[in-house]
């Protein structure tokens, strides 16, 4: 029963890769470049579907993404393979992540991503590869960092303003490539009730390619459901600080299926945005697919996303089912 969902579920997510590329393929975008790029920012199918309310509760591979202090909340040892896509913005993205917090109190996750937006505008193709690392100072305080390698180019002359200094890419060499960090803290003051904060891109870039941002979230985490309420401060992207607003939570049913909602207000880009997400969970894999999608915006723009998971833990404690960890 177990090997016929697992090949099922590669069988849907290949006809949706093969469906996604002859769209983007079709479609010309419809957002604005700053709209589609969402700060660069890539999104677990439980991120997503929570509305991005993900800087406290937010563990396993979820952690390598929204903040790696959240790692040592939850004792696994993870594989994740996952995939996007987002018609208006023409975008794809295609990447997998470990995240091990059972071998060892030090806890460490790694993480690879492949992305293209809009290639008959601006195309733009980036590769986002980060290390993450987290250790617990108490059992009710962690810290963490991530190690991040973004690598960006883009077409020539197919900027905002066709061939201009102001927009456009390089010829030969990447628009911008090289690394950054992200540090994290996460505070527990009663069981299941859980603090975070995490500033990205510290060694700030001072651009919209990499903004510096800073995160806080404050959640309720139990083994049947989740809540979060999470804000983001944008720093660059639109040359002063915007913020953004956002509302997660999940409930675990039939102890197997997870089902997500969410809402984001975004300042800077004038969006109110709806989230939804399900999922079922196996004490040894996961598949979970969520999407979210403007219903306020110049220009709406629409994002899916499919996950699968295995889970494996060398401490001998994979015992996951009926846990949002």
């Amino acid at each position: 029963m177990r090997e016929t969902v697992l090949t099922q579920a590669a069988t849907i997510a290949s006809l949706a890769v093969v469906f996604a590329t002859g769209v983007a393929m079709a479609d010309p975008s419809s957002t604005s470049p700053q709209q589609g790029y969402g700060l660069g920012q890539i999104e677990s199918t439980r991120s997503m579907a929570m509305g991005g309310s993900m800087a406290a509760v937010g563990t396993s591979t979820t952690a390598l993404f929204e903040n790696p202090a959240n790692l040592p909340f939850a004792r696994v040892y993870h594989f994740e393979a996952f995939t996007a896509y987002a018609p208006e913005a023409r975008r794809q993205t295609y990447g997998g992540a470990i995240a091990d917090s059972s071998s060892n109190r030090l806890a460490g996750g790694f993480a690879g991503s492949y992305n293209m937006m809009d290639p008959d505008g601006i195309d733009r193709k980036w590769a986002d590869m980060r290390l993450s690392l987290a250790y617990p100072l108490a059992d009710w305080l962690a810290v963490g960092i991530a190690g991040r390698y973004m690598n960006i180019r883009q077409g020539v002359g197919h900027g905002s303003f066709g061939s201009s200094l102001a927009s456009d890419g390089t010829p030969d060499s990447a628009l911008w490539s090289g690394f950054t960090v992200d540090g994290g803290l996460t505070v527990q003051p009663l069981t299941g009730l859980r603090i975070g904060a995490v500033a990205k891109n510290l060694t700030h870039p001072g651009n919209g390619l990499l903004p510096t941002v800073l995160a806080t979230g404050i959640g309720f985490t139990h083994e049947l459901f989740a809540i979060e309420a999470d804000s983001l401060v944008d720093f660059d992207t639109f040359g002063k600080a915007r913020p953004r607003f956002s509302l997660g939570a999940e409930v675990f049913i039939f102890d197997h299926i997870p089902v997500r909602a969410g809402y984001r207000y975004d300042i800077g880009m004038r969006t109110h945005t709806l989230s939804w997400g399900v999922g079922y969970i196996d004490k040894k894999f996961g598949i979970e697919a969520s999407g979210r999608r403007d219903v306020v915006a110049d220009h709406p723009m629409t994002v899916v996303s499919l996950a699968i998971r295995y889970f494996y833990d060398a401490a001998g404690n994979a015992d996951t089912i009926g846990t949002m960890e």
